[in-house]
């Protein structure tokens, strides 16, 4: 009677550390599932009929870190000149896809920017473009920014002369990043 009783009890224990072996990988599974943490923003591809549209991304805050940096417009004027910019007529439909991670939150921003890089007017003059992703994707029409109709050089009226720059705000939790691209385009 006695041997059945131990070997009850080495049953017991037995299925104990079964069952909290089990909860362990469980936990870990758990844990590892909810570390998906991002290393960085993911890539995009930008493109409009035929032409793909370079981009820069800039850090805002990523994984704890806060970033100052440079303007991600003035970085793409830095390495290319107004006429290097691709020329893109209105109405044309840009489509932008998220090769990773999609973002939590989403806004795309329609500047009119000059020769450098900077705001060309001030920001009350920053359009907002609606902009929804669905399964990785999301599209708009470019449009006419009524900011390119405020100059007072006639030069900027000339086909293509209208520096567009946008600004593709995102986040991913406590993550934000921008993507940013310019063009050139007609004014009015």
């Amino acid at each position: 009677m006695a041997k059945m009783v131990v070997t009850k009890v080495k049953g017991r224990k037995q299925m104990k550390n079964l069952v909290l072996s089990s909860l362990l990988v469980v936990f870990i599974t758990l844990l590892s599932g909810c570390n998906n943490k991002l290393e960085e923003p993911p890539e995009i591809v930008i493109t409009t009929g035929d032409t793909e549209i370079e981009y820069v991304v800039g850090l805002n805050q990523w994984n704890g870190a806060k970033y100052d940096r440079e303007g991600t417009f003035q970085t793409i004027m830095r390495e290319k000149s107004a006429s290097e910019l691709p020329y893109i007529k209105k109405n044309a439909e840009f489509h932008i896809e998220f090769k990773g991670a999609a973002p939590d939150s989403i806004e795309l921003l329609d500047y009119v920017l000059d020769a450098s890089g900077d705001i060309k007017y001030t920001e009350k003059e920053i359009k907002v473009i609606p902009f929804e992703l669905e399964n990785k994707k999301g599209s708009f029409v470019l449009d006419t920014n009524l900011a390119t109709g405020l100059s007072s050089n006639s030069a900027d009226y000339e086909p293509g002369a209208s520096i567009r720059g946008f600004q593709l705000n995102c986040t991913w939790g406590e993550n934000e990043s921008e993507y940013a691209f310019i063009i050139r385009s007609d004014a009015m």
